[in-house]
């Protein structure tokens, strides 16, 4: 014991001594101008390796050091490079802070084709006022110090953007100026990411980690070189580059959700779920037996909710004398949430002369989910020289979620199932178990060269797949009746559904663009673009579902339910649904485009524009051939799409925008498909007849930068939707009527953008207001009386009513109160949402529809630094714990409460 001891001091002694004989330098690196500090500064002794990155406040920190003479070094994108020589002598600490200068190139030269880093707020501004379009762009510092996890959260504070969220789940889809998702598009790395979801073209962003993420830009304008199906805007996620140094960071951080502080998590034996239907393991037309459905799997459990767990980690660097670079990330979540639901059935009141909505069902609903979240991105790039660079970027996304939902359900309105007053009748208990596994990757290979001095040629080959399993949803139906003295029946099994269902989107991507940048004099330059692209995406869906019904008695009559393992059935349809479902199909799309753009600066004058042009075909074939549909249609259409983006710059500070560009929306393609689909109500039909939306697009702006994280912007848009896609009713036969997606002339969009940032010393405000107003006509039932007979019955035909497009909202407010402390090293955020009414959802009669009423939400979020590499950090989400509610008039459809979110944490830098 006492050598160890001994051995112990003699370490520690060795240790003061070695530190005793070295240096220390430290500092801020800040803009020569603002004296803002700039985070992400790499400071490093010329010819030594290893240096230090400056934290979220300009630090930096070189321990270790020995004496002697040095050349100090400091790169940041976008400044001119700091040099300066030093001496550190035994013991020294020597604080150095160093401002560094903006670089600027002069138009004489052909500028250098490269991007600039946008991971801080500071360059993100200066990004948005560089770009040749409208942009919005969240950088990865405003998401590290924001209360959010992930994209779609982050997204919802850029001005004019909302989200359009799943009840009991954290799906959400960004909705751009008042257009709901489909006229949007998802990229990744400037690539259109494919979608998992069996219904839609789009991913949900919730399963995007936001440690991931580069930055988020937001382009509300469109130029020649993007592509044209965005009508709202663009959602670009891009993910981390290899870095110029050696990187490193991690985050870890646990949470809690407040709504389980009241109840209980509601869980069952995932392991019971089985992956494959009968016909998948044994072929069609295979006789299920009733022991092949397991039971543990509709066996649910109450435990306490277990902890959120957080996970992240970037490392990157460069080797062989930095031509060859990568970097990767990986970032976990498992997260555990719930929702308590109040949801009403709204029908028909056969009373009623003009058959208006009533309340006819109420259930009462806790759903509580598990989401586990993995999302691993790497990059890839090799310089051959100063001209030729070729990078492979791949960016894989896995979420697996797994919910209960316990429902009690009964009807207030009318004789059935025995109801007698209030409080009698049937009480259905509707309880399901599901799992959902999406996996999405994006495989991006890409050269970038320049060929001449004048000539820079690009060319990416993409291959991005998104699959979506959901196996054995197992739905289990018991009822029990209350009598009219109130006694109650014993629990009797009504009905189980199991059903597996699976889809995929695949696409193959080919594209190449040429650029020739020139000076023309002094302040003028010209830039000269064309390129094209190619991409073959395929679709299947795939389901099959098994009804299971209670076994009868000798006597006829159903025996009381127990539980769910004493429970008999018999299949109610041996051989599923597969052979006969409509809604197994697999269809095509393929585009051709091309485009020609140029890009003309006139010393404060630049103007953007150019012609594009897509070519798509469409297709689908149902298996089988369905006999009373069409089992296969095939679509062929061309847009001209020209675009003019102009920007005037009144100063080094501030830019005059016009734009005009006109974009499409083209169907998503289980829309072209005339069956149902799981995951739409059974009577919502696809339609081969269904036309691509054409849109014309205006747009003007103020922009004004007073300081690297300070922005003001003031801007309207106008837009005019030509065959809009919306559900609506269409007679099939007489008196027969089907949902289905249909194009209904022209709707007009307009609107109004306000975004204001700045900071009073260590006090700063960063707020965005937005304004949209849409209209747009649909058939809805009406009922009219003949006035001259009144005793005539009522008749009912389709009349247009006119209303809101679904998903836009007409206010959208974002304020946040901003507290940084340089010196102290800490940042904190308190940050208020508000959302005004919004149309979710038609209801099929006129004069009424379904509107989520007005929102407020509020979160709050902190850091602080404790060491040269350890900043601790605070995040809680929906402190009003503002419920999301859909009445359609003066009636609650559904009422979703889901409380405040708790998450704390650390980040570790190095």
């Amino acid at each position: 014991m006492r050598n160890k001891l001994y051995l112990i001091v003699v370490f520690l002694f060795l240790s003061s001594v070695a530190a005793a004989q070295t240096a220390t330098m430290k500092g801020q690196i800040m803009d020569e101008n603002t004296k803002e500090p700039l985070s992400g500064a790499y400071v490093h002794f010329d010819g030594i390796k290893g240096g230090s990155i400056t934290d979220a406040f300009g630090h930096y920190q070189i321990s270790g050091v020995s004496p002697g003479s040095y050349k100090v070094k400091v790169k940041y994108i976008g400044y001119k490079e700091y040099e300066q020589h030093i001496e550190l002598s035994t013991g020294q600490t020597l604080t150095l802070n160093i401002p560094l200068s903006e670089k600027t190139e002069s138009l004489k030269v052909i500028s250098v084709y490269a991007k600039a880093s946008t991971e801080s707020e500071s360059s993100s501004r200066r990004s948005e006022k560089n770009a040749g379009n409208i942009t919005n762009i969240i950088s990865a510092q405003a998401m590290q110090r924001s209360p959010d996890i992930n994209a779609a959260n982050a997204l919802q504070r850029v001005s004019a953007v909302t989200l359009q969220h799943n009840s009991g789940s954290d799906e959400a889809y960004a909705i751009i100026r008042g257009l709901e998702p489909r006229y949007n598009n998802t990229l990744i790395n400037g690539v259109k990411v494919t979608s998992p979801d069996p219904v839609s073209r789009f991913i949900s962003l919730s399963i995007v980690p936001s440690d991931l993420l580069d930055r988020v830009e937001v382009s509300k304008t469109l130029t020649p070189d993007m592509e044209g199906d965005a009508i709202g805007g663009t959602v670009n996620l891009v993910f981390k580059d290899a870095p110029e140094y050696e990187y490193f960071t991690a985050n870890a951080s646990i949470g809690y959700s407040a709504l389980f502080f009241n109840r209980k998590f509601d869980d069952f034996n995932h392991g019971a779920v089985l992956s494959k239907s009968p016909t998948e393991r044994f072929g069609q037309g295979y006789v299920a037996p009733p022991g092949y459905f397991t039971r543990p799997n509709l066996d649910f459990t109450k435990k306490n909710a277990p902890l959120t767990s957080l996970l992240g980690f970037t490392y990157g660097r460069r080797f062989l004398k930095n031509k060859l670079g990568f970097i990767v990330a990986d970032s976990y979540q498992n997260q555990y949430y719930g929702t308590n639901s109040q949801f009403n059935l709204a029908q028909i009141d056969p009373q009623s002369s003009n058959f208006q909505p009533i309340i006819t069902d109420v259930a009462n609903r806790a759903y509580s989910t598990q989401q586990l979240n993995n999302g691993l991105s790497a990059h890839l790039d090799y310089k051959l020289d100063d001209n030729n660079k070729i990078s492979l970027d791949n960016v894989f996304l896995y979420t697996y979620i797994a919910q209960t939902r316990l429902s009690i359900d009964t009807s207030i309105v009318g004789g059935n199932g025995g109801r007698i007053g209030p409080g009698t009748g049937t009480v259905f208990n509707d309880n399901r178990s599901t799992t959902q596994s999406q996996f999405v990757e994006n495989l991006k290979l890409n050269g970038k060269h320049i060929i001449a001095k004048h000539f820079l040629f690009d060319w990416s080959g993409v291959y991005s797949n998104a699959t979506q399993k959901a196996p054995d949803r197992a739905d289990i139906s018991i009822n029990h009746l209350i009598n009219p003295d109130f006694t109650s029946t014993p629990n009797y099994f009504d009905n189980i559904s199991r059903i597996w269902q699976k889809s995929g989107n695949k696409d193959l991507s080919a594209m190449a663009n040429l650029g020739y940048k020139t000076a023309l004099g002094e302040k003028n330059s010209v830039e000269l673009k064309v390129g094209g692209l190619y991409r073959h995406s395929t679709r299947y869906n795939q389901q099959n579902s098994y009804t299971l019904r209670p076994t009868g008695t000798a006597n006829g009559v159903k025996s009381p339910f127990t539980d769910i393992y004493s429970a008999d059935w018999i299949v109610y349809n041996v051989t599923g649904t597969s052979t006969s479902d409509k809604a197994n199909y697999t269809a095509y799309e393929n585009i051709t485009s091309g485009y020609g753009e140029f890009k003309l600066t006139l010393d404060k004058l630049e103007i953007v524009g150019g012609i594009r042009v897509e070519g798509t075909v469409q297709g689908y074939d149902t298996h089988p051939v369905v006999l009373d549909t069409s089992s296969s249609a095939k679509k062929t259409y061309t847009d001209v799409l020209p675009s003019l983006n102009l920007k005037y710059k009144l100063s080094d500070k501030a830019n005059l925008r016009a734009s005009y560009f006109k974009s499409i929306a083209r169907p998503a393609l289980y829309e072209l498909v005339p069956t149902p689909t799981l995951g739409q109500s059974s009577d919502i039909t696809g339609s081969p007849s269904v036309l691509h939306t054409e849109a014309d697009n205006f747009d003007l702006r103020y922009e004004l930068y007073p300081g690297k994280e300070e922005q003001f912007f003031i801007g309207g848009f106008y837009k005019s939707v030509k065959n809009p896609i919306e559900f609506a009713l269409k007679e099939i036969s007489g008196g027969q009527f089907e949902q289905t997606p249909q194009n209904f002339g022209t709707a007009k969009v307009a609107g109004a953008e306000v975004v204001y940032s700045r900071y009073f010393g260590d006090l700063g405000v960063s707020a965005n207001y937005t304004y949209t107003y849409s209209n747009i006509s649909s058939p809805k039932f009406y009922t009219s009386v003949n006035p001259s007979d009144p005793t005539a019955a009522p008749t009912t035909v389709l009349k247009l009513q006119s209303r809101p497009l679904q998903g836009q909202t007409g206010d959208v407010v974002n304020f946040s109160l901003l507290y940084k402390n340089d010196k102290q090293k800490a940042f904190v955020q308190l940050a208020y949402t508000y959302t005004s009414r919004t149309l979710p959802f038609v209801y099929s009669n006129y004069g009424y529809d379904y509107y989520q009423q007005p929102q407020s939400f509020l979160a709050l979020s902190g850091e602080k630094q404790i060491n040269k590499h350890i900043t601790l950090t605070a995040k809680v989400n929906n402190l009003l714990n503002t419920p999301t509610t859909i009445k359609i008039n003066n009636l609650i459809q559904s009422r979703d409460v889901s409380n405040a979110s708790f998450n704390v944490g650390f980040r570790y830098a190095h």
